[in-house]
């Protein structure tokens, strides 16, 4: 089954057209690649199952991430966030990193391995955790947009040859979108794929295991921590209060407390 198509803009209808570009100029590039995931598509993809063996969940051996996790919540839902609230935040994404079995700095050294960590926490938290220095790397504007019921990916311009082991550095899994356009992008077939993220909704740890499936790529997915649902609006939810957000848009929160890189002789 055909899960995501790559769209040409000019053959986008003038309100899509023009939603595109009011995106581009809030973010100030250019998408030269849209990944377009239909309605059905993403309802197929996030269908209610099983986690497979190869999503591993770092909460259920460590409940110390449970921790890191009810303190992102509790900051993502003050009506206000001040300097220190947010550098609380940033550091409990990191705490998370740390408690992750598999350490992505060893997954990321190894020989002929590129790096995606999508803007604006993938980029953060690969820049604090020493992952972009190397030449293999990408940090992508990845930017999801509401399409006719379903979800239109921009991403930006340049981009690495493709892939046969990847590693993507993220925050957040919601409707994973972003992250199966880039595997779309990047990875080959037969391609050997890992994505670190702090939290997945189920749905977004299903889609990416499935779509992986459908890409012909191996995929591990090391994440934090799997709750919560997705709203009509793609956000991750509490299911018993769907007002309340689990995580809030994690790039507003953490990027006015995050240098672009971190201080000279400072340790990830």
């Amino acid at each position: 089954m055909n899960t995501a198509r790559l769209l040409d803009r000019t053959g986008l209808l003038p309100e899509a057209r023009r939603t595109v570009e009011e995106y581009e100029k809030d973010h100030q590039t250019y998408f030269s690649h849209l990944v377009h995931f239909e309605p059905g598509a993403l309802q197929a993809l996030h269908a209610p199952g099983p986690l497979p063996a190869t999503v591993r969940v770092a909460s259920d051996i460590r409940p110390a991430v449970v921790d890191r996790m009810d303190t992102v919540t509790e900051i993502a839902n003050l009506p206000a966030q001040s300097g220190a609230d947010r550098a609380r935040y940033l550091q409990a994404l990191l705490d998370i990193y740390g408690l992750l079995p598999a350490r992505v700095q060893e997954s990321a050294a190894r020989p002929g391995t590129t790096v995606v960590a999508p803007e604006r926490e993938g980029r953060i938290l690969a820049e604090r955790l020493g992952l972009l220095a190397q030449r293999r790397n990408w940090a992508p504007q990845a930017k999801r947009i509401p399409l006719a019921g379903g979800l239109l990916v921009g991403v930006d311009e340049w981009l690495p040859s493709q892939a046969d082991r990847l590693v993507i550095v993220d925050g957040v899994v919601a409707s994973g979108v972003t992250l199966m356009a880039v595997m779309r992008l990047t990875a080959r077939p037969g391609a050997t794929v890992e994505i670190f993220t702090c939290h997945a909704t189920r749905q977004g740890a299903l889609a990416l295991a499935r779509y992986a499936d459908r890409l012909e790529v191996a995929l591990t997915l090391h994440v934090g921590h799997v709750s919560g649902e997705l709203n009509a609006k793609f956000y991750a939810v509490a299911p018993d209060a769907p007002g309340r957000l689990l995580l809030g848009d994690v790039g507003d929160t953490i990027s006015p407390v995050a240098a672009a890189s971190p201080p000279p002789g400072s340790t990830p």
